[in-house]
């Protein structure tokens, strides 16, 4: 899951159950952010946001220690280990404690902030784990990669169901001016959805993302739930915030047993296809495609090559098949075999496709983990014959006569 949705998550979660709800606003004055706060209830929700996100620093690992490998071997690696979780609780509630010491604001217990980042660390694992990427959650004692496939690694509908009931509690906290903020948020929200889906086609046109301005009005309807709806009661005295975020967190956890209960379903399709064709198997799964959890891309590793399916399970999207050979055995192939940085590759990658080519009177193995599926058209069509998959592709540049020239990650032309 990406970093933000993240954090988003940790402070929904702090705001629902670490923090008691805002009283009426103070006569503001232009120094009165100077002011610290008077309850623990701030640090507490900056507390779980800040654990919620704090395991993916380790993205700044690989580039500081200039290591292309490390999206694969640092990530998700000990910063998401549960193993290692009590102690980044301790030592993140260690520094915030001294902190708020430190500038004097009120902080919760010892105690309870490390039970506090100890909840916003295990969201964040939690999330990873609902993804295909893989995270190492019991490194260091093991390093294997538990993927559920039940989310995509980006996906705006949790974003949303995280985000929108926090914004809705600040537009309602006042009812005297709901009606001046919830118009706008409603406002904003539509825009971002209708600017997202044209932003979203062309980046997603070589994973055939269907982002279409239907679904734009569709979330726009949704945002109406949030913000138009309980414009109806704005004189009453509303809901609460912690109410707001509990009711946010309930739709969420609907929203992932959805998906759960899809994914379920996308891998019998996948089952069935596998045992209709005979395939032998060495690998299968289904993963979650964008923009919602009915999309599936259904992957089959076998020793001939990788079949890759797509398809809807509500909607009349009909079903894609296709089929990545490997290329034959030569020495090329088999000597990258042997490569160290190869060998990490193919650690990491679960639906791995070798394939050959010669180019620029150079020999090129490339490897691709068909997880990460996108396509390159080789001739200047959309749907070429000879496109290839080039989204995490390793590939090892030979000379004929055998000697590496380089490898690393394929860039995309």
């Amino acid at each position: 899951m990406d970093t933000v949705t993240h954090g988003i998550v940790g402070a929904l979660v702090g705001k629902a159950f670490f923090a008691s709800d805002p009283g009426p606003f103070p006569v503001w004055t232009p120094d009165a952010w100077r002011e610290p706060p008077r309850t623990p209830g701030r640090v507490a929700i900056i507390s779980v946001t800040l654990g919620a996100i704090f395991p993916d620093i380790d993205v700044f690992a690989g580039p500081l220690a200039h290591n292309s490998l490390a999206i694969m071997t640092w990530h998700r690696n000990i910063t998401h280990s549960v193993v290692l979780l009590p102690l980044w609780a301790v030592l993140l509630a260690l520094l915030t404690w001294w902190l708020a010491g430190l500038v004097r604001w009120p902080a919760p217990s010892l105690g309870d902030l490390t039970a506090i980042y100890a909840v916003g660390l295990a969201s964040h694992i939690f999330l990873d784990v609902l993804t295909s990427y893989g995270t190492m959650v019991w490194s260091p004692i093991s390093y294997v990669r538990p993927a559920w496939d039940w989310l995509f690694i980006i996906d705006l509908i949790v974003t949303s169901l995280a985000l929108m009931p926090q914004l809705a509690a600040w537009a309602f906290r006042r009812p005297n001016r709901a009606l001046r903020r919830a118009i706008p948020l409603w406002i904003l929200s539509s825009a971002a959805a209708f600017t997202i889906a044209p932003l979203a086609r062309t980046m997603g046109r070589a994973m055939d993302v269907p982002f279409s301005v239907t679904a734009a009005w569709g979330a726009t309807a949704v945002f109406a739930i949030f913000f138009i709806l309980p414009l109806r009661h704005r004189t009453k005295s509303g809901a609460s915030r912690s109410k707001w975020c509990r009711a946010g967190l309930a739709l969420l956890v609907g929203y992932i047993s959805f998906a759960a209960t899809m994914h379920h379903s996308a891998m019998q399709q996948v089952n069935q296809f596998a045992d209709e064709a005979r395939v032998n198997v060495l690998n299968i799964g289904a993963l979650p495609l964008p923009p919602s959890a009915a999309r599936w891309s259904g992957l089959i590793s076998t020793p001939e090559g990788v079949y890759r399916l797509q398809f809807n399970e509500l909607g009349d999207e009909p079903l894609k098949i296709q089929f990545f050979p490997n290329a034959p055995d030569n020495r090329y192939i088999d000597a990258a075999r042997n490569l160290r940085d190869v060998q990490t590759f193919l650690w990491f990658a679960r639906f791995p496709v070798w394939q050959f080519v010669e180019r620029n009177g150079q020999e090129v193995v490339q490897i691709s983990d068909l997880r990460f599926y996108g396509m390159a058209p080789q001739d200047g069509r959309a749907e070429s014959a000879a496109a290839i998959p080039v989204n995490f592709t390793f590939e090892v540049v030979f000379t004929p006569e055998g000697r590496v020239v380089s490898q690393g990650f394929r860039r995309a032309a």
